[in-house]
């Protein structure tokens, strides 16, 4: 070896030393900023994928939008299916232009009704006038969906109405039949449905009898899980006995306050806890929160006039998005087979006042501290990096910490959003929010419980200045990882005033924004910001309708519309049944109040004291929390005649106020009759009650 090359060879030697020592180093100092051990139970990477769906479509429709029903029977015949204009991509676009990324259709409902041509019964498309019988709604939707980049999942209901075999081993085989179609012939599924309404009164192939079954044991869930994943092996799963994800618990489209994606899954059945999760649960199971944009899923014309609100939206977004939630929007189909345009002009509008609230993250050029940090790795200016895999961690063993943002200068807030590392688990319990101004740390005043955070927590509040803003984690049960934290100021978005007129036949209005006016109409009238304005409550002792608007009166804004039908006022009839004075919440205008009908005389009778039009009536079941003996069945006398009779279809679920209409009589006593309530319940609740007159 000659002096060069020796030369080489020892330098390639202190090199490898110097590489092996750096290794070494690099070894030790990895293991002493380790990532924090997951706190079980953990998202797995489809549930986590779907979580950051966050919003997307539901879509009612079929038999029940052209024989205007919730809930058909079973009995309505194929050839009323016909829409003229049907357009899924109009769908699409719609629900595209409201920033949703995926849409869940009811391929069939209870009435058993297929919306493709399936070959195990001939209630299905193939047998109605739709492009004469060679329609298949699954696969434009979903066609539709892949041309516009959309995810596509599908909801069958195990209950059916119609097949003659339900209740008996035959319709397992066909039910599992068409989950073998829908998962083989229409691409890629990201979510599939099955309904937790099972069993009951139904047509039945003509039997037209009720038939109970047992849900968990008679559709063999397990085989359905397995079909599906078989052939989409990430979809997610909702309802049955082997979900991947949870029902909220109430179709209104919230979540609790606080919202474990853990659960126990022994306590599945029971709503109030569906709404919350548990912090010792050991399935992760996030919740989905579903509603309709409209009082119904499918379409009815009697409900143009009561497409949700601007603000209400609004509001069902920061409770279930904002509350750890997925948020299922339903979209009720109209019979020319499209999405109606004022509930697409509502869904965008909603998507733009999202986007505005937060489109500036006021944080982004704060400087941001926290009393404790894990290493340079976890270090706390992780929270404001658009990536969500670099976050802010703490020691392990530390329950508590703090984080500050310094503001460049004095700021108004009114949103603070915060996000957790889900991928190790959920692990806040409590927090606070204080705001730092004339050298003094405030608490900031919120109306909701500052408890659990998980894949996304929006905390809103009245807008206030501040310095510096403080959030307190204050009890965590695992290792804090937060991944996000964003602060906004949104514009104030006026809410409808609320129309009330109780017993006394007194008229009072309100509305949340302090600093608004009312301004009201009595004529049924467009209001302006020069109708009348509202001071103190007013007597209104006759048929009218009230339209009222909130107004900012420093820029003229207006709020949508609050509109209230009153018909004929207390002082115009007589309670004949019941006598009692606690008969009296019936009228109150309050929807938290209700009385409970006679167990052995489950009837309401009112005498007019003169021969009137009579139409309908309206009924509204308790609103308060938890609140379920709804009347299920009804029939309606007028001068002891019958004039109507039927079902409140999904009145359990969905406990909105019920109108019945018939074709006007003349006359004095009306009798109105519960004949069944939910849950078998002997007697049922009403919180408000009214007759509808020509």
């Amino acid at each position: 070896m000659n002096g060069f090359t020796n030369h080489c060879f020892c330098y390639i030697c202190t090199m490898k030393k110097h590489l092996l020592l750096l290794i070494f180093v690099c070894s030790a100092m990895c293991s002493c900023v380790r990532a924090p051990q997951p706190d079980y139970p953990v998202p797995t990477r489809q549930q986590l994928e779907w979580q950051q769906l966050e919003t997307y479509a539901f879509v009612h429709f079929g038999l029940n939008t052209f024989n205007d029903l919730e809930w058909g029977y079973g009995n309505t015949p194929a050839s009323t299916f016909n829409p003229v204009e049907l357009d899924c991509e109009q769908w699409v676009r719609t629900f595209k232009a409201c920033g949703m990324k995926a849409v869940i259709l009811t391929a069939k409902h209870h009435d058993g009704f297929c919306l493709w041509p399936t070959t195990t019964t001939d209630y299905n498309i193939s047998n109605s006038p739709y492009k004469d019988g060679k329609g298949d709604l699954v696969k434009e939707l979903s066609e539709a969906c892949h041309k516009y980049g959309l995810k596509f999942g599908l909801y069958l209901s195990p209950w059916d109405r119609h097949n003659a075999e339900y209740g008996k081993e035959g319709y397992v085989e066909t039910y599992h039949k068409q989950i073998e179609e829908l998962t083989t012939n229409y691409g890629p599924l990201f979510e599939f449905w099955f309904d937790g309404a099972n069993g009951g009164n139904g047509w039945y192939g003509g039997a037209d009898e009720t038939r109970s079954i047992v849900a968990s044991e008679y559709y063999d869930y397990e085989r359905a899980r397995n079909t599906i994943w078989r052939n989409h092996p990430d979809a997610m799963i909702i309802g049955g006995t082997v979900p991947t994800i949870r029902w909220v618990g109430n179709e209104q489209g919230w979540a609790g306050d606080t919202q474990w994606s853990a659960v126990e899954m022994s306590n599945l059945e029971d709503c109030d806890y569906l709404t919350r999760g548990s912090q010792n649960g050991d399935v992760w199971l996030p919740s989905e929160a579903d509603v309709s944009i409209r009082p119904g899923w499918f379409y009815h014309a009697r409900e143009d006039h009561q497409v949700k609100s601007l603000e209400s939206l609004v509001d069902i977004y920061y409770r279930s998005v904002g509350h750890n939630a997925n948020l299922l929007l339903n979209f009720p189909i109209n019979l020319d087979g499209k999405i109606s345009q004022m509930d697409s002009i509502r869904a965008i509008e909603w998507f733009e006042v999202i986007q505005k609230d937060m489109s500036d993250n006021l944080l982004k050029n704060c400087n941001v501290s926290a009393n404790n940090v894990r290493s340079n790795r976890f270090k706390a200016e992780n929270v404001l990096l658009d990536d969500y895999d670099r976050y802010w961690a703490v020691e392990d063993g530390l329950k508590k910490a703090e984080l500050q943002f310094d503001f460049p200068e004095r700021t108004a807030v009114n949103r603070v959003l915060l996000q957790e590392y889900i991928p190790n688990g959920q692990n806040v319990s409590s927090f606070s929010l204080e705001r730092f101004i004339n050298g003094k740390w405030l608490p900031i005043e919120v109306t909701e419980d500052l408890t659990t955070i998980g894949h996304k927590r929006i905390v809103r509040f009245q807008t206030v200045s501040m310095d510096k803003l403080r959030i307190r984690f204050k009890t965590c049960k695992g290792t804090l990882c937060i991944s996000n934290v964003a602060a906004y100021c949104a514009e104030a978005l006026l809410t409808e005033p609320i129309i009330r007129r109780g017993f006394d036949n007194v008229v009072s209005m309100s509305c949340a924004e302090k600093n608004a006016e009312i301004r009201y109409t009595l004529d049924g009238s467009e209001p302006n910001s020069q109708s009348m304005l509202y001071k103190l409550p007013f007597e209104l002792d006759s048929k009218a309708t009230v339209k009222a608007i909130s107004v900012d009166p420093h820029n003229g804004k207006q709020s949508s519309v609050a509109s209230r039908a009153f018909d004929i006022p207390t002082t115009k009839f007589d309670v004949v049944f019941p006598l009692d004075q606690m008969s009296r919440r019936m009228f109150d205008d309050n929807v938290f109040t209700a009385y409970y009908l006679n167990e052995n005389k489950s009837y309401i009778e009112l005498d007019l004291k003169e021969s009137m039009n009579i139409s309908g009536i309206r009924y509204l079941p308790s609103q308060a929390r938890d609140a379920d003996q709804h009347i299920a069945n009804y029939e309606v006398y007028v001068d002891d005649r019958l004039v109507s009779q039927g079902e409140f279809s999904n009145i359990s679920n969905n406990p909105i106020e019920q109108v019945i209409r018939f074709e006007p009589i003349n006359g004095r006593r009306l009798r109105f009759v519960a004949t069944r309530f939910t849950n078998d319940a002997s007697q049922g609740a009403v919180a408000e009650f009214s007759i509808v007159t020509n």
